[in-house]
């Protein structure tokens, strides 16, 4: 199942109790007062409305309390999960206890209090199993499936597809693709075998199909990590049955048909609130620092006018979020008409795992890009002086650069140089805390495992900065931007943000 079918489920399912919740403690109320249960108080009217606000504090207070007992986990049968209700359900009751001795706003009746427990447990068992057969009822309709593919139709293959035929999930089984010619055409229950994976991208067209599943856990990591390649390429899902004795892959999430482990990527989190949240906090910290800055920005300015001709301000063309393009701008610490080759040619070796001194290429990740030949090393660029603008041993970074000025070097020891990018932010082109932004000649060497690190805004500083930074090879910056995009919260950012400020007050960040 997707992790979004689950969050949906999720979130239906916690509405639900949230509604029956709300909707019991006013049905006990009511009992209580109109005499069905208890004679009702003498010379007291009832009203509704004094009990809506506790309602609704009930109502959150519980689904707070059931995702701590793990209700919306799926993990447990009708009993565990009735008790489990009947153990939260306890601890809300005792809370609405407290609510009404406490609170002096309104005279609630404890006896509603005492009403509302068995009713709202009854309730919810009762709702839950409802919920349990609407679910079933749902996945079982053609409509609401996801069209999969399964490569290979070895045992493994033959048991998830009887797996997925046998028992009713979100999944429809086209059929099998095998690069066994001779079981070609061979079927499981009206399901063929319909090609080799060379046959991929042409079926999945013809099929409409929105997953591949790879079942050859005994198959060398190379061609599995090659057919992962080309479904990235075609842009259409995919999930492995593992080989839990090799797991050496990206970071990854787990789903279950039957018994057997699916493994895919890990989404990531930087969407929808948490999207929002970012940009919020992003949008208020950019407006007070270029406040803060405004000084700064005028000495910065005078200091580049004063010493070396050309503008303040450098633009170039970097890729963001999903490919797009935006003008990036830092203060300007080159001379005017410097030779732009020297950081390809490096950024080329940093890439193909060639700087750092290592003395050997690092593997080149799977996808597009890994089809181009490896390019052969070059020299390291040297300067008049004799001076190596390529990288000293163990460190990825290009040292005496020869077309620095001397204001630009004290701006790039401590970071100033980035300060312009605060627009950046405002305009929406990148985030405080981001992966680095690419220069779109790095984005023509990246493979498409590489291109994950563009599922998020571009930041000022990152994980990577604050993890080593120029100590890392490119294949351990990605790797890092592909965890924080992975796990974002807003904490981690506040924590990144409060580990780059060593960087500037004391000209660490080279």
């Amino acid at each position: 199942m997707y992790s979004k079918d689950i969050f949906l489920e999720r979130a239906q399912q916690a509405l639900l109790d949230g509604g029956i919740v709300f909707s019991t403690f006013l049905g006990a109320a009511i009992l209580r007062h109109s005499g069905v249960i208890l004679d009702p108080v003498p010379g007291h009217h009832f009203e509704i409305g004094p009990y809506l606000f506790p309602a609704t504090l009930l109502a959150v207070m519980f689904i707070l309390l059931f995702r701590y007992e793990r209700l919306y986990s799926g993990r447990f049968g009708r009993f565990a999960e009735a008790f489990r209700i009947a153990r939260g359900a306890a601890g809300g009751t005792m809370a609405a206890l407290a609510l009404t001795f406490f609170y002096r706003g309104h005279s609630y009746s404890r006896a509603t209090v005492l009403i509302f427990y068995p009713l709202v447990v009854a309730a919810l068992v009762l709702t839950r199993n409802l919920y349990r057969r609407y679910r079933a009822a749902v996945q079982a309709n053609p409509a609401a499936r996801r069209r999969v593919l399964i490569v290979g139709f070895g045992r493994v293959g033959q048991h998830l597809g009887g797996v997925l035929l046998g028992r009713p999930s979100y999944y429809e089984l086209v059929g099998f693709l095998d690069d066994d010619p001779g079981k070609i055409g061979a079927s499981l229950e009206g399901r063929r075998v319909l090609g080799t994976t060379g046959d991929l991208d042409r079926l999945v067209r013809e099929n409409g199909v929105d997953e591949i599943i790879i079942a050859i856990p005994s198959a060398r990591r190379e061609r599995v990590m090659e057919i992962v390649g080309a479904c990235l390429r075609i842009k259409v899902k995919w999930k492995v049955v593992p080989d839990l004795y090799d797991m050496l892959l990206e970071r990854l999430t787990f789903d279950q048909v039957g018994d057997l482990p699916l493994a895919g990527l890990r989404g990531p989190a930087i969407v929808g609130f948490n999207w929002a949240l970012k940009r919020a906090f992003d949008l208020g910290l950019a407006s007070l620092l270029l406040l803060l800055a405004s000084p700064i920005f005028l000495l910065a300015a005078a200091a580049i006018k004063l010493t070396s001709r050309g503008p303040v301000y450098f633009r170039q063309t970097r890729v963001g979020l999903r490919g797009r393009t935006f003008t990036f701008l830092k203060f300007r610490s080159m001379r005017v008409g410097s030779d732009a080759g020297i950081h390809k040619d490096y950024t080329s070796d940093w890439i193909y795992g060639r700087t750092g001194g290592g003395g050997r290429a690092v593997p080149r990740s799977v996808g597009a890009a890994a089809l181009e030949p490896t390019p052969q090393v070059a020299a390291s660029p040297v300067d008049a002086a004799g001076r190596s603008s390529a990288v000293a041993a163990g460190v990825h970074k290009i040292v005496h650069d020869p077309r620095v000025t001397f204001v630009g070097g004290l701006l790039r020891r401590t970071s100033l140089d980035e300060l312009p990018q605060l627009w950046n932010v405002l305009r929406g082109d990148m985030s405080l805390v981001g992966p680095r932004p690419a220069i779109p000649y790095e984005v023509e060497r990246y493979t498409e495992w590489h291109k994950r690190r563009l599922e998020t805004l571009p930041g000022i500083t990152g994980l990577w900065q604050v993890s080593g930074r120029n100590a890392l090879s490119f294949e351990e910056m990605v790797r890092l931007d592909i965890q924080y995009i992975e796990t974002w919260s807003l904490e981690q950012d506040m924590k990144i943000l409060l580990k780059t400020l060593p960087a500037l007050l004391f000209g660490r960040a080279y």
